[in-house]
């Protein structure tokens, strides 16, 4: 029996010439000899990939030799969804070795060499979501969201307040991020359950494979066929499918778990509210990732009222839009803990409101999360009153809350409790650093110029495989994160991707933000985060100053250290985020190979030309961000001070 012929579709084609998709458009209308499609669709052709590969060789189009083109283009021509799902089930890593047993999946063998090869070069996470988007393929899943790597680390570290939990469940686990993020925060055991087998075994591997933990993951629907009925621990961390209508609310009506009330079937947040608790010890603590509709609802008064009358909802913590899909809505943290039989119930619950926060922290997702773990372990302390912050945290009595509506909605308890001269002097300096920032800015745009206009050129383009290949630049891949580091390098700051994105200096910590291997940030280095730099699908680069040198390449970060002598860097990092390369990189996936981006090939004195404007862009556009973020925080505040009553406008001059 011959084997199935291997197959690509368009968009893998531009991948894997490192072109953008209406090039090979181009190529199909305008070349006869194009290879015809086998397969698909009209709308999604399949290609055969041999005879795609001889056709670019034949065209001089060198194509690009990717451990994760090879993974997904064997896995969608040689095997099916079902077959993937049943390889993913079968699947172990034992060291840095990946073995199946018990599977009949033809390429088994093949597959598994292909995945130590990726996870080498990007990771083990890239080649297990190979796999598992594959075996997803044929399944109707929607609304299945990943939880943003802050967001976890911040919910597993609430979690961890005061003691770090040994214990950990996550009822709703798709593909292990908050389970991993628990195993880094020090979690040993770890237990979670997703209705998608194939979710659930993503997150095994996961698990196994960048935390070194053999988890308990089970399917199955946690709502109505809790896989682990009797166990209880320390920590439950959860991200739960939002708007239900089907989660058993008929079936479920006299579960013992619902000790808060029964919840109504557009409540199906609140079912899984209470699961979590279910599953706590006394005293546990459960941190859930909740859309803010669940704090307002009528439906949910009642449940939210005995939440809040017995102490077992402690904080609730308002995050701004864009922090995580579906990104228009603001999301809510709730942090809550199973009451000790016998103990006191605690007298406020804390809110914390961190809207303000992003435009004062220049979108810093981790340094917002700092600041929400300070009000929460000023909260948890001996003196809950120690979490005050004006405009972002504030603890409120319990019968304060317990109003007709129970509206938990962080900000309407933030912004009442505003000090007024707290507010004035937050106001002044904000101004300080907006008119800092717009002289910045002025003196960034100042300095552009010399240019003309040109008739359009034709160059001859190069790879960042080509160059890495014949030694002008080294390319140091980008590695996850990791929870070890040599204790040389605990003082040392890490420059992180968002450090990058913004312009900001190394802001990340080995306890956050630390990679396997320490890889120095030397001057020159070309700087290019491994995800998209913004949900349209752009990318940053940087080159590395002297302000940077010292510092640690963060998680995620891929490195290009050029030969000065034949490269000027910022002419590389400025072709590399230009139009055509950043179309090449606008693919379904968030992550990215480098090797198949292009720069022209050009004399040094013509690059460095270039690389001076490239330059003045990057400084134009990092003052610029300052500048918004820093108007955003005066208008907020001015806003937020006279709506509350903490600011009135000034007196009208008569003269």
């Amino acid at each position: 029996m011959s084997k199935p012929v291997p197959t690509v579709s368009a968009a893998e084609i531009s991948r894997l010439a490192g072109v953008t998709r209406a090039t090979v458009s181009n190529w199909r209308r305008r070349h006869a000899d194009f290879p015809k499609s086998i397969g698909g669709s009209e709308a999604r052709p399949l290609f055969d990939l041999h005879q795609v590969r001889e056709w670019l060789a034949e065209h001089g189009i060198e194509g690009e030799e990717s451990a994760a083109t090879d993974l997904r283009t064997l896995v969608r021509s040689r095997a099916t969804p079902d077959a993937i799902a049943r390889l993913l089930e079968s699947m172990r890593k034992t060291g840095a070795t990946w073995s199946a047993s018990a599977v009949d999946v033809g390429v088994a063998d093949e597959v598994l060499a292909m995945v130590e090869r990726l996870a080498v070069q990007e990771g083990a996470r890239a080649a297990i979501d190979i796999l598992g988007d594959r075996a997803l393929e044929d399944i109707a899943a929607t609304g299945v969201y990943i939880t943003p790597s802050w967001i976890a680390e911040l919910m597993a570290a609430l979690a961890s307040s005061p003691v770090t939990p040994d214990e950990v469940l996550d009822p709703a686990c798709g593909t292990g991020s908050l389970l991993l993020a628990a195993a880094r925060a020090g979690a040993t055991r770890l237990y979670g359950q997703d209705a998608l087998r194939v979710q659930a075994q993503r997150a095994r591997l996961l698990i196994e494979a960048e935390a070194g933990i053999d988890p308990v993951v089970r399917s199955g629907d946690s709502l109505t066929a809790d896989a682990f009925p009797e166990l209880q621990v320390d920590a439950v961390l959860c991200n739960p499918p939002y708007g239900q209508r089907d989660w058993g609310a008929t079936e479920l009506a006299f579960d013992p778990r619902w000790d808060y009330g029964l919840p109504p079937r557009a409540e199906s947040e609140l079912a899984w509210v209470q699961h979590a608790i279910a599953h706590l010890r006394p005293a546990g603590t459960a941190v859930l990732l909740l859309p803010p509709a669940v704090g307002t609802r009528g439906s949910g008064r009642k449940i939210r009222a005995n939440l809040v009358r017995t102490g077992a909802l402690r904080a609730v913590i308002g995050l701004a839009p864009g922090a995580a899909q579906p990104w228009h809505v603001g999301l809510q943290i709730w942090v809550l803990r199973r009451p000790q039989p016998g103990s006191p119930v605690p007298d406020s619950i804390l809110f914390v409101d961190t809207s303000t926060l992003t435009a004062t922290l220049d979108g810093e997702d981790r340094a917002v999360g700092d600041a929400v773990l300070r009000a929460w372990r000023a909260f948890d302390g001996e003196n809950p009153e120690d979490a005050m912050e004006s405009g972002v945290a504030v603890p409120v009595r319990l019968v304060d809350v317990l109003t007709e509506e129970v509206d938990l909605t962080p900000a309407r308890y933030v912004r009442s409790s505003l000090d007024s001269d707290t507010v004035s002097g937050q106001v002044e300096q904000a101004i300080r650093r907006l008119d800092s920032a717009a002289t910045e800015l002025v003196s960034a745009t100042g300095e552009l110029g010399g240019w003309s206009a040109s008739q359009g050129k034709t160059w001859r383009y190069v790879t960042i495989a080509e160059l890495a290949n014949h030694g002008q630049l080294e390319w140091i891949r980008s590695e996850p994160p990791s929870s070890e580091t040599g204790s040389a390098d605990q003082q040392r700051p890490i420059l992180t991707a968002p450090d990058i994105a913004t312009g900001s200096p190394a802001s990340g910590s080995p306890a956050s933000a630390a990679t396997a291997n320490t890889v120095d940030v030397e001057l020159g280095d070309v700087l290019i985060p491994a995800v998209r730099s913004d949900r349209t699908g752009g990318r940053s680069a940087r080159v590395a100053g002297p302000e940077d040198v010292g510092a640690i390449r963060g998680p995620h970060v891929h490195t290009l250290r050029v030969d000065a002598d034949r490269l000027d860097p910022w002419f590389l990092a400025g072709f590399l985020t230009g139009a055509e390369n950043i179309s090449i990189t606008r693919t379904s996936t968030v992550r990215f190979d480098p090797s198949r981006l292009r720069i022209p090939v050009l004399g040094m004195a013509e690059q460095q030309r270039y690389g001076e404007m490239f330059r003045l862009l990057f400084v134009l556009r990092t003052a610029a961000r300052r500048a918004t973020y820093a108007a955003e925080h005066v208008a907020e505040l001015v806003t937020t001070g006279l709506t509350a009553g903490a600011l009135a406008p000034g007196a009208e001059d008569r003269q």
